[in-house]
């Protein structure tokens, strides 16, 4: 079956008109266009049974005698979902050599036989991608929420990783959904609806927050909320209509034209899910029983994502909550002093964009007749590093409460260019002619980015003892103990006073750390059962000074907070805590353990988002679960590059000639272009 179509041709015409004489066109020209997903070129096509003389011209062959030949031609550039092939039909005429052919005194059909050259290319296109919910049960066992997904689309996949207890239970659910879409449209991926548990009065604080993970495929995804539905309950002798139900349809739009996206840098559905994005639904349940406290109208937080923004721009969704009827101003100002103009805005003639020509008036009072607002916020293409804050101006007869953004700074969001890492050469002892160094391998990424998986790029740089300014009879001669340290590892380290609560958290000291830094610590624990195959497992306190059998029994999560790296032998790839409850920890992967090996758990991705004073700090999550007088590690982070060297060597090739080896690893990327450097007087000796 042909994946185009093509369309005809029509026209009135005198009878005994021809070419030759009367207004009869010398051709007519039809188009042949492909079926969504698949691209042709004019190359693609033929007249069975006619001469190709010259390219893509047919003459003869399988068309009606009236017809002399037959030209394909590109209407945009060939082989692109955006182009069409032209067929241009010639009729036989005295100026083709042929006889003219006049119209009869009847209606006169022509026909030509159209053909494919070889199959059309189907541009299909892959993708994966996580979908993470919160299963919820009260303190009788009663599950709060359903979710539940629709059958996935064709050529879809949509798969359960979780196990029954967190389906039914508490716990993180996991979902993979991967397979292939076409290319050039924006396609259904997968469908969810959430809906409370209205028999024992459950529903929805606000509609569930979704987030898509860093990565650089996540503004081709569209996350579209539908089909909302409400329950009058009374909450606190007052009744409303609170939501309990709702769909999520989330759509793939594959890039095209995009350097790294376009082609897609694996080859199958499977490989791409090593991308590792996610989308989160993150929902708060409430009760209708319990009630809200306080009736005076405020307006209470206001949330959004605050990881930096892609340099290429995101839609990002913003939320702000608060009592029924409150009535405020929402502004959002760039760098430059523009204000961002929402749509619906009066004398807004570019909505959706940050213009210095009006100032934002956005008042959602309507938004606030259940208790939430949300606006979608687009931020652009940025060519220069750009902030952007985020303040909220009550109206008259509304406050604010703590922690409310009304001030410049109070809720400001980063957006950096491009960073490039440069991996140098330190010659701290001035014994070489820098200049001569070889050409230094580079790496370039989101600034400010930690990433889930590291970027990696092999070097190899070769010493000769020419670069030595003045060597003698002496030779350049490889380490056997070479250290590959770079120079961007340099951390502060403290005692946290106090077991952390929250986010907020007191250190002896704050010196020397700032916003950004990451917040480091690692910690051993043993696993209390055997399992082969378990995505949720029990650990006690280690001690490797003991024998296992020895160590104290009992579940011991201290120290362990959300998000924790684990690392054993028996641990291949990166898993990491997902929840902790109660003394059970969940993860993202399967892994295999045993009750004679100690899983170490390392902190990752958590920054200071702030330092308030000489002794506290703000993390970017909570660090409940943290003891007091916990040693913590500070640096690197958003701010700073975090990299390092693996499977470094260093070769003596020859007599006077050492090669440095080995990849460079990043983890994340710095706000700005940042050079780190290897010590090459640890590595080379001159003797």
């Amino acid at each position: 079956m042909a994946n185009w179509t093509v369309s005809s041709y029509s026209a009135g015409e005198a009878q005994g008109d021809n070419v030759n004489a009367g207004s009869m066109p010398a051709y007519a020209d039809l188009t042949i266009t492909p079926d969504v997903g698949y691209v042709i070129s004019a190359t693609d096509f033929k007249i069975g049974g006619a001469t190709e003389s010259p390219t893509n011209t047919w003459t003869g062959g399988n068309v009606d005698s009236e017809i002399y030949k037959v030209v394909f031609s590109d209407n945009s550039t060939a082989a692109t979902v955006t182009n069409t092939v032209n067929v241009r039909v010639y009729f036989d005429s005295t100026a083709l050599g042929g006889t003219p052919w006049s119209m009869p005194g009847n209606d006169d059909i022509l026909y030509i036989d159209i053909d494919e050259k070889g199959e059309i290319e189907n541009r299909q296109r892959y993708f994966c991608i996580r979908s993470h919910h919160f299963a919820r049960t009260d303190g009788n066992g009663v599950n709060k929420h359903t979710v539940t997904y629709a059958t996935a689309p064709t050529g879809i996949t949509t798969t359960n990783n979780t196990p029954l207890i967190h389906n039914l239970g508490d716990g993180q659910v996991d979902h993979l959904h991967s397979g292939t879409v076409p290319q050039g449209q924006s396609s259904q991926i997968f469908q969810v609806t959430f809906a409370t548990n209205t028999i024992y009065g459950y529903y929805y604080n606000s509609p569930p927050v979704t987030t898509i993970v860093t990565g650089q495929y996540a503004p081709y995804y569209q996350v579209v909320d539908s089909n909302l539905t409400y329950t009058s309950m009374t909450t606190g002798g007052v009744t409303s209509n609170e939501l309990t139900a709702i769909t999520y349809t989330v759509y793939y739009t594959p890039p095209i034209g995009v350097t790294g996206l376009d082609p897609d840098p694996a080859s199958s559905a499977s490989a791409m899910c090593e991308l590792g994005q996610i989308i989160e639904f993150d929902d708060v349940i409430r009760q209708e029983d319990q009630g809200e406290p306080g009736s005076k109208l405020q307006v209470t937080s206001v949330s959004i994502d605050q990881s930096n923004i892609l340099s290429s721009g995101e839609l990002r969704g913003l939320w702000v909550y608060g009592d029924p009827g409150a009535s405020f101003v929402i502004v959002v100002t760039d760098s430059d002093g523009d204000t961002y103009d929402f749509p619906g805005n009066a004398n807004v003639v570019s909505p959706d964009t940050f213009t210095a020509a009006y100032t934002t008036s956005y008042d959602p009072q309507i938004m606030f007749a259940i208790g939430y607002g949300h606006s979608p916020i687009h931020f652009p293409a940025i060519t220069s590093d750009t902030t952007y804050d985020i303040t909220i101006i009550p109206n008259a007869g509304t406050s604010t409460a703590v922690g409310v953004p009304t001030l410049a700074g109070d809720l400001r969001l980063y957006q950096y260019t491009e960073a490039v890492v440069t991996l140098g050469i330190d010659d701290s002892a001035s014994v070489y002619d820098d200049g001569e160094f070889p050409t230094a391998i580079t790496l370039t990424g989101e600034a400010g980015r930690t990433l889930s998986k590291g970027v990696k790029k092999s070097f190899s740089y070769t010493i000769q003892d020419s670069m030595v300014t003045s060597i003698g009879s002496d030779h350049v001669v490889a380490k056997t103990l070479p250290d590959f340290t770079l120079d961007n590892v340099s951390n502060t380290t403290t005692l946290a006073k106090g077991a952390p609560s929250s986010a907020t958290f007191d250190v002896d000291s704050t010196t020397g750390i700032k916003a950004g830094n990451t917040i480091n610590w690692s910690i051993q624990k043993l696993p209390l059962f055997d399992n082969d195959a378990t995505t949720t497992i029990i650990v006690g306190a280690y001690d490797s000074t003991l024998a296992t059998k020895d160590q104290t029994p009992g579940s011991d999560v201290k120290e362990l907070v959300v998000g924790m790296k684990l690392s054993s032998p028996h641990i291949e790839g990166v898993v990491k805590i997902t929840a902790i409850s109660g003394g059970e920890i969940s993860l993202d992967t399967e892994i295999r353990i045993d009750q004679v090996t100690p899983i170490t758990f390392t902190s990752t991705g958590i920054t200071v988002s702030s330092v308030t004073d000489t002794d506290t700090l703000v993390a970017s999550q909570s660090l409940e679960g943290l003891s007091d007088n916990i040693s913590l590690s500070f640096g690197g982070g958003t701010s700073d590059v975090s990299a390092y060297v693996v499977d470094g060597k260093v070769t003596q090739s020859e007599e006077g000639v050492v090669v440095l080896s080995g990849a460079l690893i990043i983890d994340s990327f710095p706000t700005a272009n940042t050079t780190i450097k290897m010590d090459i007087n640890k590595l080379i000796s001159i003797e």
